[in-house]
Formats: C-alpha cells, sequence, structure tokens
C-alpha cells in the first residue's frame, strides 16, 4: 500500500495520535491538580477520561501498524522512521513532523504519569503511617520476620487497649 493513499492515511491517524495525547497530557494535569488539591470527584473524572484515551490511543496504534504493515514494514515505530525516509515530495515533512509530535506528546505524557503516581505513592505511605500511628506502631521500623517478611515492632500496644 506504498501507494497514494497510504501517506494520506498514516497522516490522519498520525494527527488523530496528536490530538489525543496532547487530550491525554491535559487529562493527567487535571489529575496532578486534583492530586494536589485532594479533589475526589475531580480525581475520579480525570481516571475515566485518561482510561477513555489511553484505550483511543491504542487503537489508534493498531491502525497505525496495519498501515504501516501494508506497506512492507513491521509497524513499529522504528520502521515508521524507515518508511519515512522512503517517502519523497510534500507529505514527508509533514508525516516526520507529526511523528515527532506524537513521540514528544508520549514522552511527556509519560513524564507526568510518573510525577502523578509518585504523588498517589507519598500520600499511600502517609496514611499508612497514619494508621500505624493509631495502631501503637508508629515510629517503629520494620523488621522482618522468618519467612523474610516485613513486620512491626512487636510488643507495642494499640492506642486505646489497656
Amino acid at each position: 500500500m506504498h501507494a497514494e493513499g497510504m501517506p494520506h492515511a498514516l497522516q490522519a491517524v498520525l494527527m488523530q495520535e496528536v490530538e489525543c495525547t496532547e487530550r491525554l497530557l491535559a487529562s493527567l494535569e487535571t489529575e496532578h491538580s486534583a492530586l494536589a488539591q485532594r479533589d475526589m470527584s475531580a480525581l475520579a473524572g480525570s481516571t475515566e477520561q485518561k482510561l477513555a484515551l489511553t484505550q483511543r490511543l491504542e487503537t489508534l496504534e493498531q491502525e497505525r501498524e496495519r498501515l504501516l504493515a501494508g506497506t512492507g514494514f513491521s509497524g513499529q515505530g522504528s520502521d515508521l522512521s524507515a518508511y519515512l525516509v522512503t517517502l519523497t515530495g510534500a507529505t514527508k515533512p509533514g508525516l516526520r513532523d507529526l511523528w515527532q509530535q506524537v513521540l514528544a506528546n508520549t514522552e511527556a505524557c509519560r513524564k507526568a504519569n510518573l510525577t502523578n503516581g509518585g504523588i498517589l505513592e507519598a500520600s499511600r505511605q502517609h496514611v499508612e503511617q497514619a494508621l500505624g500511628i493509631l495502631r501503637g506502631q508508629a515510629g517503629s521500623p520494620s523488621l522482618y520476620d522468618p519467612n523474610g517478611a516485613t513486620a512491626p515492632h512487636l510488643g507495642q500496644r494499640e492506642l486505646g487497649k489497656v
């Protein structure tokens, strides 16, 4: 399918991927704000949107791979770059720029997702520490039991117990 229509079909898919990754990045920024403000309803909404957008990206990636496979290339990102080298004419720079934008947006989304994951992990640790305090386990280091699993320091009583 190295024919005339292939670059145009690929361009349409890449444009959709750029738009979808931009929306995903905006959703991740909304998620970051919701985490910072502890706004659970906004967090739930951004999580739903994030899931829908990642599913859409998977569909677009499959479509891009299908189009590329029709040209004899495997459909992987490196093969897309190799395919772009074979192109001539006015469509080549536009496709190359779109692909670079998809890659840049995807990297920005990856970094934002890692940041949000770090915030969630820190919050989880704070909750565990608070629960430890209520259970009378605060400040005690975790020790290893005979099976190699961590166990709280034994011998302390729960808060409120005599």
